[in-house]
């Protein structure tokens, strides 16, 4: 019984990868913003939507993008009347990945890491996004708001069709 025993530990540190074990294929991000209810997409590096969600969430994404390649993601945040923002969530080496120095072995630093995609850890791994009323002129306009803006800020095209009203 206790050969089996050795068999099974030996066999498991030998054909694994440390970071495999401690930490999967998938890491949770989360993305949380002001304010909340935002509407979240995320975009891998193929401009493939991963994930779709509202704030406050935690998004599980593949660390790994192939043999050796760390995954890496575009973040948008919208809501409406808010500028939209982006954020990048870019692959790092996981420090897990150099336990294979001490109990994965050569197998699970070479094939078993780096095919499970283990070997990456993402970042940032939670963020917080603060999102900017949007304040652009809408050329459409709408009759129920008065819009304040700075004349550089209005299209020539558009400040040329302009009247001047006065108010008193």
């Amino acid at each position: 019984m206790s050969k089996i025993l050795m068999l099974s530990v030996v066999s498991m540190v030998v054909f694994s990868g440390c970071a495999s074990i401690i930490c999967g294929a998938r890491k949770d991000v989360r993305i949380t913003s002001s304010p909340e209810a935002a509407s979240v997409v995320i975009y891998d590096r193929n401009e493939m939507k991963v994930w779709e969600a509202s704030t406050p969430t935690v998004a599980s994404l593949k660390r790994g993008n192939g043999f050796f390649r760390g995954a890496s993601y575009r973040v948008e945040i919208s809501a409406d009347d808010f500028e939209t923002q982006a954020i990048h969530i870019k692959p790092v080496l996981n420090g897990w990945y150099f336990g294979n120095l001490l109990l994965g072995g050569l197998i699970g630093m070479v094939i078993v890491d780096p095919i499970s995609g283990a070997m990456w850890t993402l970042s940032p791994d939670e963020t917080n996004i603060a999102l900017t009323e949007d304040l652009s002129f809408d050329r459409n306009g709408d009759a129920d708001r008065i819009h304040v803006v700075l004349r550089k800020q209005i299209p020539d095209d558009v400040f040329n069709t302009l009247k001047l009203v006065r108010l008193n």
